[in-house]
């Protein structure tokens, strides 16, 4: 006999609309297979009568590629003539929610059953032509029955001889479907989606699913060899993880999680952007791989599975209903983290500092781009500091701690190498009054540090800056006299030699101030745009790099650069101009300013001339 379908489900599914990669209609089927095991074997802890009660829980998958069939068996429920009526002839209609209702009413719930909604099973006509079942209830007694249709809107019933217990479904593949027949597509589909159900799911006779779902289990009974083996599965990686953080909650929402640290990356070579890690699963079933949003992008670096039985999910399974709730496993995900790698950083810092050489660039970009987070992950840098030894990193809690009662700013330089930070004429006071401070040399630290602004309420300031100079200047021990001539200059005379230098090079600075923090250098830069921003603007679109503005320059009127140019200003006026303008080259090139130092080798030479001439 010839019943209807619900309306428009053969149009839905000829349309092939229901999802986006049909390959996912043996997810459905798997998934449906798991629940109708999952719930017999529930009855069977009840204690109830069961058909053929010695036959295995498993799922059986054969490949026919001469016949072009795809057939999917269970040993599981089965279904009578009613029920397969119910659940094959309604789009959305629920076995297992019903199945859910009735075990609670006998205090017995399974959260092991995955189907919500009753639509996978119809996506077997995204690639079959025609689709049979053939169903045997469970229940002791019960007769076989076929069910058929081609999706065209109808679909027929019938007794059946020789139907074992459970249900098996064979596809008539459709033409553009064929690579369903073919083993390795449907292995590949088995292990990227279904690999951790609960259930040996066989393929042409042999075992697919090796791999155990380690999230859900005790993590005192797992080794390392099976976390290395289960990281190197689910990430496609040859290393070893460093780090490991197996989480579980069931408040405020479900979570069952294993995440791993690797080693190494491969964005540090230029391979392009690595894809997010981490994978969403319910109850073991794949929702997403590399599910962006799940965790925050700078953390795309780990890998790793999160299971949660709270994840709604719409018609395709393929698009999370609550992105609310995705905020809320970020959010807590997230957290948990950050304390992970919080409590590693103290248990043991120097396998931390080593692992933050690596991937400490990914928790800086976090504070770039993450306005929630940046003050957490600010407790997880590490940086060289002029209080430890090169190659030594220290964090901004323990540079705090060091910190002088009368300090009020945590100092820090931007700069290509230590050696420069070092004999930079912006170290000179602070090494003068043993005031420590961090030594960056990433390009991105500038980002870095203007984004986070302070920490725990101390401020960031750029020993660049006029105010890091005033704050050193304020108890400035004095300076001993320069042994030149006339070493020191009276306001007036000094006053009369910032206004010449600053008609000189009227078209390079804005101010020339004096400074007492400066003892081996004539003059620098103050108050600067970021260096490494002007570098990172030329290097998009050198023929679009903004021109050098001009700069307020700090002298220090005691150097005896300084002291003699003031002399030769009015002695030798064309000299003098060619040693301001190599002054304040000096000082952009100490500031990491000057965009072609090859413009002031002329300057230079002529300078050796006069030099060796005299």
């Amino acid at each position: 006999r010839d019943f209807c379908l619900s309306r428009g489900l053969g149009d839905v599914y000829k349309r092939q609309s229901l999802y986006s990669e049909r390959e996912i209609f043996i997810r459905e089927l798997i998934s449906n297979a798991s629940d109708a095991l999952e719930k017999l074997r529930q009855k069977m802890q009840l204690g109830e009568d069961i058909e053929d009660e010695h036959q295995p829980l498993e799922v059986n998958i054969a490949v026919d590629e001469k016949n072009n069939t795809f057939t999917i068996q269970d040993s599981g429920i089965g279904m009578t003539k009613q029920e397969l009526m119910d659940n094959l002839g309604k789009i959305g209609h629920s076995g297992t929610e019903q199945f859910l209702k009735l075990m609670e009413s006998k205090d017995r719930s399974s959260t092991n059953l995955i189907g919500q909604f009753g639509v996978g099973f119809y996506s077997s006509f995204m690639v079959g032509e025609e689709v049979r079942v053939y169903s045997k209830s469970a229940k002791v007694g019960s007769r076989g029955y076929a069910w058929r249709s081609d999706g065209s809107g109808v679909y027929s019933i019938a007794e059946a001889d020789g139907v074992s217990r459970g249900t098996k479904i064979v596809i008539k593949l459709r033409d553009n479907s064929v690579e369903f027949a073919k083993k390795q597509t449907v292995d590949n589909a088995i292990k990227k989606y279904s690999n951790f159900v609960g259930f040996t799911i066989n393929l042409n006779g042999h075992p697919v699913n090796t791999i155990r779902a380690l999230w859900l289990e005790k993590k005192d009974n797992i080794t390392e060899d099976q976390h290395k083996e289960f990281y190197q599965f689910i990430s496609h990686a040859f290393d070893s993880p460093t780090y490991i953080l197996h989480y579980s909650a069931d408040g405020p929402i479900s979570i069952r999680s294993l995440l791993y640290f690797p080693e190494t990356h491969m964005e540090k070579y230029g391979m392009g952007r690595i894809d997010p890690g981490v994978s969403l699963f319910s109850r073991k079933v794949l929702i997403q791989s590399k599910c962006k949003g799940l965790i925050p992008d700078w953390l795309r670096f780990i890998k790793g599975v999160v299971d949660s039985e709270d994840v709604s999910l719409n018609l395709s399974r393929e698009f999370l209903q609550d992105s609310a709730l995705v905020k809320r496993l970020s959010s807590v995900l997230t957290r948990r983290v950050l304390k992970f790698l919080k409590d590693e950083a103290k248990s043991d810092p120097d396998k931390y500092n080593k692992w933050f050489k690596e991937f400490g660039s990914f928790l800086k970009e976090g504070i770039c781009t993450d306005y929630k987070w940046k003050e957490d992950i600010a407790a997880l840098l590490r940086l060289e500091s002029s209080k430890t030894p090169a190659g030594e990193l220290t964090s901004l809690d323990d540079y705090i701690s060091r910190m002088k009662e009368t300090q009020k700013e945590i100092y820090f330089l931007v700069i290509a190498s230590r050696e420069f930070a070092e004999t930079s004429p912006y170290f000179e006071a602070f090494k003068a009054k043993d005031i420590e401070v961090l030594f960056l040399y990433a390009t991105v630290d500038d980002f870095v540090m203007s984004n986070l602004g302070e920490y725990q309420s101390k401020k960031l300031s750029t020993i660049e800056s006029a105010s890091a100079a005033e704050s050193i200047e304020a108890t400035q021990e004095p300076t001993p006299p320069s042994d030149v001539e006339n070493a020191e200059m009276s306001e007036q005379e000094f006053q009369d030699f910032a206004n010449w230098m600053k008609e000189t090079l009227s078209e390079r600075v804005t101010t020339i101030t004096k400074t007492s923090r400066l003892s081996t250098s004539p003059a620098i830069v103050i108050d600067h745009e970021s260096a490494s921003f002007r570098r990172m603007m030329k290097f998009v679109d050198p023929s679009r790099a903004p021109k050098l503005p001009k700069q307020q320059i700090q002298v220090n009127p005691k150097h005896p650069i300084i002291l003699l140019l003031n002399k030769s200003r009015k002695e030798n006026p064309d000299l003098a101009k060619d040693v301001a303008e190599q002054v304040v080259d000096n000082a952009l090139i100490q500031a990491g300013l000057l965009d072609d130092s090859r413009s002031m080798i002329p300057r230079l030479n002529k300078l050796l001339e006069k030099a060796l001439g005299s």
